[in-house]
């Protein structure tokens, strides 16, 4: 296709580090670096640096913030990625996207807004101290990591950001 859109190629399960099956239900903060695939139910907070796939039998209702998400299921929450997001035609999304690249198919369904900013994007740290052990005096600096989009280079075809 010679438009600029990227072509997305669709991961393959095989390939995904880890998958959260579709009998389980999890509440609370999920943190990874390399790849993930939710089938069941999660609620709570997703940080990733890397690729997350909600299946088509997921229900997650959590705030997300990752490199790159493909969705064919149900997601209720807020989703920051660095890169890229995708809906593809079985999903749905109810909450507000913040990517630089957002492509949604034909027949997903998205209630939301949607921020494509191609500059600078802010993604929440993950910080794993426990509540409890905070310190109490803050800085007033809000929890954020700056990332620079890389080198402005723009998608190749068949290519995950």
């Amino acid at each position: 296709m010679g438009n600029g859109i990227p072509i997305i190629n669709e991961p393959v399960e095989e390939k995904i580090a880890t998958v959260i099956a579709d009998d389980l239900e999890i509440k609370g903060t999920i943190a990874f670096k390399t790849s993930v695939m939710l089938k069941g139910i999660f609620e709570g907070e997703i940080f990733s640096e890397g690729l997350l796939v909600v299946g088509p039998t997921a229900k997650v209702t959590a705030t997300i913030s990752t490199k790159t998400l493909v969705s064919h299921g149900e997601i209720r929450g807020d989703v920051i990625a660095e890169k890229q997001v995708v809906l593809r035609g079985t999903s749905t999304h109810t909450g507000d996207i913040k990517a630089p690249y957002i492509m949604i198919e034909s027949g997903a369904a998205f209630n939301g807004a949607c921020i494509m900013e191609r500059g600078k994007t802010t993604l929440p740290v993950y910080d794993a101290t426990p509540e409890d052990q905070q310190p109490e005096e803050s800085s007033g600096a809000p929890d954020t990591l700056s990332v620079d989009e890389a080198e402005g280079e723009e998608p190749k075809p068949g290519e995950f950001l």
